[in-house]
């Protein structure tokens, strides 16, 4: 391998020993992908949302999964709105995660800041009660919603279906939602 930085080939067994080690390439001890969903129209009015499935990997494990909106969704300020989520491996499904509440309005209103990650699953677990505070009230804590061992998608791959359901009220939003989604490759 030529090093045209220097002139001269002194970096280039060093350089040849990092792509021999495999430590930085597909045959590494572990693998990172990643995969999101496009940005689809935020539910406004009170219902259900369901983003366009992802396609999970066979023999990965969710690691991270966040949600991201484009612009500032509010809820109304009655105590009882707000927003909530599942992730399912069918439509409408929450074999992955159980309803959710992502914003929880307590009287006040509460915000999903735009283009500001909000991440439900991190580091291959759930978020503890409050855990996007103060930005955005989440008093459900996703830990206890998500379903032992459902993470990892076995030996197949598999599809990942998230809903979202404005409760009671409806938002104070225009603008769009994307989820995206990090995964632990282990075989």
């Amino acid at each position: 391998m030529a090093n045209p930085m220097y002139g001269q080939n002194r970096t280039d067994e060093i350089l040849d020993n990092v792509d021999d080690s495999k430590l930085f390439t597909d045959g590494s001890f572990f693998k990172l992908s990643t995969a999101q969903s496009a940005w689809t129209a935020i539910p406004v009015a009170h219902g259900t949302l369901a983003i366009a499935a992802i396609t999970q990997p066979a023999y990965t494990v969710i690691k991270d999964l966040w949600v991201m909106s484009d612009a500032i969704i509010s809820t109304s300020g009655v105590s009882g709105d707000g927003l909530d989520m599942r992730i399912g491996t069918a439509a409408a499904g929450a074999e992955v995660m159980a309803l959710c509440e992502i914003l929880d309005d307590g009287g006040a209103a509460v915000h999903l800041q735009a283009n500001s990650p909000l991440y439900v699953i991190e580091n291959g677990h759930g978020q503890p009660a409050n855990w996007a505070a103060p930005d955005t009230a989440t008093s459900e804590a996703t830990t206890g919603k998500l379903v032992a061992g459902l993470l990892d998608s076995g030996s197949s791959s598999r599809e990942l279906h998230v809903n979202f359901d404005s409760i009671d009220a409806d938002l104070t939003a225009a603008g769009n939602l994307k989820i995206g989604v990090v995964f632990h490759h282990y075989k």
